[in-house]
């Protein structure tokens, strides 16, 4: 599916979009792990980082793709046997990605919860102080 000449650089971007989604290797989190019998013209629109409804029935340009999307789902809709095999792929696929994103702010929460712990102490030690020098004002006046 290479653009070809004369193809807009957004529909190369949707072509392109679309071999990501096929091939299981979107850009868009959320299209991670897309079982293809769910694939739309707007689906295809946002991994091409376009708004959804920039694939249109009323574009000739946009016919052939649109009609790529459509093949792609009704394929996936009729080989169910076989994307059973797929599916597994896709949610094992998305786990890691989703195991790899926990690890991700699981750490960044530590890091926030360990700075939070120290700027504590650190405001316990100034109030300590504060009131030591208070009180040693006071000690000499009298």
């Amino acid at each position: 599916m290479k653009s070809g000449v004369g193809i807009s650089k957004g529909l190369g971007a949707c072509e392109e979009a679309l071999q990501r989604l096929l091939d299981g290797k979107p850009f868009v989190p959320e299209h991670l792990g897309l079982d293809l019998s769910k694939l739309t013209a707007s689906i295809v629109s946002l991994e091409a980082g376009f708004d959804r409804g920039y694939l249109k029935k009323s574009r000739k340009a946009h016919l052939p793709i649109l009609a790529m999307i459509e093949a792609c789902r009704a394929d996936a809709n009729n080989s169910s046997g076989s994307s059973n095999g797929k599916n597994i792929k896709r949610v094992e696929d998305k786990l890691v990605h989703l195991e790899k994103e926990l690890a991700l702010v699981s750490s960044q929460r530590d890091r926030v919860l360990t700075q939070n712990l120290q700027l504590w102490d650190r405001v316990r030690e100034l109030e300590l102080a504060a009131r030591q020098s208070k009180s040693l004002k006071v000690r000499l006046h009298h």
